[in-house]
């Protein structure tokens, strides 16, 4: 009986292990589909938890940040990506800038050799250990200020470009704060409000001219870019494409914040699962109605670019994000007529958002949008093949990020040129009404930024402008005043806030006032308050306001409305508001 017992216990007990084993096994097949979501979000909370550490503490080894696959928070080119390059046909693209005129091609082993990971990981590295010495004590500084009043992408190029300077002068750059950058949304009032600091040293409390200086961050001379010697023999296209992506490599909160829309509006909920995929950015708008653009390219003009080379790849997944909602409606129609070849990836942002609605918005709001901005940028820097305009700066941003991930493929543009730099005279401000239609012409710091040969020929323009006409010029260089009819000397100037730029002769010893943008920085609140004094200073005297926050000007006497260098309106501006032109809108 025992016996029997016996064999009859082991059959079942073998019943039991093989269905032990069978349900391990279906669990393990079943687990195939799901298994890179797991490991995707498993290292990206590792990522997450030692970027929130080094809030804390500084980095001591720069190998924390670069892990074979992923480099800060961005995915670096590797053999799946190297296999689409080697279907794609060989393209030479030239980057011009003035006299810069650099040659890429994708079959060339320069460009290979000079945009490779390998090249990426050690300037990366040198940008960390230049930036983190275990002593700061015994180092020169050269402090980041005075940020550029434009958008995003340019504000930002302008900032690698002082920190680049600082580099060239073996210096250790270091923002000050707090400090105006426009989209600074934390105590800090710089870059550091998204990304991770610059540096870990403090700023020095004594800025001598000699051990600290300096560094405007509102100029940006790309033509005239200064290398630390290590570089020397580099492309500026490498060498500003590494300085920018330096700068913005995600602190902690803006990845997690990039990391939940992208989970939001992807299925599956994150970017490494949607490869291979071309990346697509259509800039119009603003882009457009200020002639930075020729023209507002239709969405067929960019699938005309690429679409072949999509086909020859396999790459069936397309990313298209735009101000301008009707790109959407395009995709629509394209995408039908060509079968439903593509699976769009899209986030649902804000639409319409450009440079003069951001400027109108709260600080706290224009923080949520550059997020999402910032979420753009990861997803399309990502990507494997990628579109856009160049004039834009945002574009060139991507251009350059990923060029940096080793990913260097032709960016594809409708436009045919491939821009460092969209500048006319790069003087780090604008001369309004720049032609024969204006009575006025009003110049801040004109030459400021100008070395004195091209001061000189500056110069000569800057006469046959004021011929015929009434101007008005703020200026430190004696030179660029010493023709005119009448000079005012001005040994103080009576500042109301931290607005980032200066009105000039607010004391009432002067007949005349200048304010230019002297409210664009301000969050609502003291915009209101800086009106009030304003009006005050504007009593029984001559003023003329340059403004884009129509609330400054609205009790003007007159206002001229310039358009693209030209005047195109002028009345009060209750007029101008019923006269449903450029001004109402």
């Amino acid at each position: 009986m025992m016996q029997k017992l016996s064999s009859t216990s082991f059959v079942l007990i073998g019943f039991v292990l093989i269905f032990i084993f069978g349900v391990f096994i279906g669990l393990n097949l079943n687990k195939t589909d799901i298994k890179p979501l797991v490991a995707y979000l498993s290292s990206n909370a590792i990522l997450q938890k030692n970027l929130e550490s080094n809030q804390q503490q500084s980095l001591h080894s720069f190998s924390f940040a670069y892990n074979t696959t992923h480099l800060w928070s961005m995915r670096l080119a590797d053999e799946n990506y190297y296999r689409i390059v080697r279907r794609l046909p060989c393209r030479t693209v030239n980057y011009i800038d003035h006299s810069i005129n650099e040659t890429m091609n994708h079959c060339s082993q320069t460009t290979i050799n000079e945009f490779s990971v390998k090249e990426t990981v050690n300037a990366q590295k040198w940008f960390y250990e230049h930036q983190h010495p275990v002593d700061c004590s015994n180092k020169k500084f050269a402090v980041i200020h005075n940020h550029a009043w434009s958008g995003i992408g340019s504000t930002i190029h302008q900032v690698a470009w002082a920190f680049g300077e600082a580099l060239a002068q073996n210096r250790i750059a270091i923002y000050e704060t707090p400090g105006n950058w426009v989209y600074g949304d934390c105590k800090f009032g710089t870059l550091d409000c998204f990304f991770l600091p610059i540096t870990n040293c403090s700023i020095p409390s004594k800025i001598d001219g000699t051990r600290t200086i300096r560094v405007p961050a509102n100029r940006g001379h790309w033509e005239k870019a200064r290398y630390p010697h290590i570089f020397q023999n580099r492309t500026l296209t490498w060498y500003r494409s590494q300085l920018l992506f330096y700068l913005m490599r995600y602190n902690a909160q803006t990845l997690a914040h990039v990391q939940h829309l992208v989970a939001q509006s992807f299925d599956p909920p994150s970017v490494d699962l949607h490869h291979p995929y071309i990346a697509l950015y259509v800039r119009r708008s603003d882009k457009v109605t200020g002639k930075e653009m020729s023209q507002a390219y239709p969405l067929s003009q960019y699938f005309n670019l690429f679409d072949n080379d999509t086909h020859q790849t396999n790459i069936t997944t397309i990313y298209i994000n735009s101000e301008d909602n009707n790109v959407f409606n395009e995709f629509e129609q394209i995408n039908k007529n060509k079968t439903g070849y593509y699976k769009l990836l899209r986030v649902k942002t804000r639409q319409n958002v450009v440079f003069r609605s951001l400027m109108s918005m709260r600080m706290k709001e224009r923080g949520k949008i550059i997020l999402e901005f910032l979420t753009d940028l990861f997803i399309e820097a990502n990507a494997d093949l990628h579109a856009g305009t160049l004039t834009s700066n945002w574009c060139r941003l991507v251009d350059e990020m990923r060029l940096v991930l080793g990913k260097f493929s032709p960016y594809y543009t409708p436009e045919n040129r491939y821009m460092l730099v969209y500048s006319i005279i790069n003087t780090g401000r604008h001369s309004s009404c720049l032609n024969s239609f204006c009575k006025y012409s009003s110049f801040h710091e004109a030459t400021s930024a100008l070395d004195n040969k091209n001061e000189s020929k500056f110069q000569k323009v800057l006469e046959n402008i004021r011929m015929n006409r009434t101007s008005l010029i703020i200026a430190h260089h004696l030179s660029t005043i010493q023709n005119s009819d009448k000079i005012i000397v001005i040994d103080k100037v009576y500042s109301i806030t931290n607005t980032g730029r200066h009105s000039s002769c607010l004391n009432s010893l002067c007949k005349y006032s200048s304010c230019d943008e002297a409210t664009s920085a301000l969050d609502n609140k003291n915009q209101s308050k800086v009106q009030k004094v304003l009006e005050n200073i504007r009593m029984n005297r001559t003023s003329l306001t340059i403004a884009h926050h129509l609330s400054t000007i609205q009790n003007s006497d007159k206002i001229i409305v310039i358009d693209k260098g030209e005047m195109k309106e002028e009345g009060t501006h209750s007029e101008l508001l019923n006269s449903n032109e450029i001004y109402s809108t």
